[in-house]
């Protein structure tokens, strides 16, 4: 949402109709195995290539980095619930009177999602180890808040130009994770997310007179606009254990291709991760999991 609106404004629009709905998105869960009483930590850096509006005339995407910090919760075997903040600082390229220029904005994302384990593949002993690894299957929903901000400072005369986003959303999906071996899994993904935004517009406008300084340049009004619309991401990380004696460590790297209504190409998100578990599982033996 606050790319399409931005290149809007770049086009010297300051309104539509709703058609355009980019948002940035956050990664998806980093954690399907659920067991009572275990605690994952996950920390996530993450480069954004935001898609472009069908009828945009710009010729670079807005792009973003920014990181993701998750904690999840074991419940019980087979359920657990996560939590997560995310912060991006975007880069906007814009063009006016044939002037490019890069402008700043943030994005910040906060949210709660449950998960529920519908084929548990990974199997432990009472001392923690990995006795059995199989594909999991789980289904997830929850809640994100997500919120925007961005300003083209004294674009007519001393007056700004400013966007700023708010939206809830319902994220729900299906993900499993896939062990090639012990070492490396495959996590696909596919999530759907209902959400309403709204979007508060500050334009500066000028009010022309017939006599000198025949206009006067007055500050914007905020305008608030209110809408509901659809997104569907799909993905796949690759999870890998790279230390024997410590299966409690993991690092995580995927790609997320956000494809949104009226957009002439989706969102290109590249995350790498590194995870860390605590809790009463893993045996901390010399002699590591015994993967067999």
């Amino acid at each position: 949402m606050l790319a399409g609106w931005l290149l809007l404004a770049v086009s010297a629009k300051a309104q539509d109709e709703g058609g355009i709905s980019l948002k940035p998105t956050p990664p998806p869960i980093s954690c399907l195995d659920f067991f009572k009483g275990t605690y994952q930590f996950t920390f996530t850096g993450i480069y954004m290539k935001l898609g472009l509006p069908e009828d945009s005339e710009m010729d670079e995407s807005p792009t973003g980095k920014g990181f993701n910090y998750e904690m999840s919760r074991g419940f019980a075997d087979g359920f657990g619930l996560l939590s997560h903040f995310m912060f991006l600082g975007l880069n906007v390229p814009t063009e006016i009177n044939n002037v490019k220029k890069d402008y700043p904005a943030s994005a910040m994302a906060m949210g709660a999602t449950m998960v529920l384990d519908l084929k548990k593949g990974e199997k432990r002993d009472i001392a923690g180890e990995i006795v059995d690894k199989k594909t999991t299957v789980a289904a997830f929903i929850g809640f994100d808040f997500t919120g925007t901000d961005f300003k083209m400072e004294n674009i007519i005369e001393d007056e700004d130009f400013s966007v700023s986003t708010m939206e809830g959303s319902l994220p729900m999906g299906l993900v499993a994770d896939i062990p090639l071996n012990y070492y490396v899994s495959l996590v696909p993904f596919g999530r759907l997310s209902l959400g309403s935004t709204t979007v508060t517009t500050t334009m500066p406008f000028i009010l022309t007179l017939y006599a000198p300084p025949y206009y006067i340049v007055m500050p914007g009004i905020p305008v608030d606009s209110s809408y509901s619309s659809n997104r569907f991401d799909y993905g796949m990380d690759i999870d890998l254990r790279p230390f024997r004696n410590a299966p409690e460590w993991k690092i995580s790297v995927g790609t997320v291709l956000s494809q949104v209504e009226g957009m002439a190409d989706g969102n290109l998100i590249i995350m790498a991760s590194v995870k860390k578990e605590w809790g009463k599982h893993y045996s901390s033996t010399s002699f590591g999991p015994k993967l067999h």
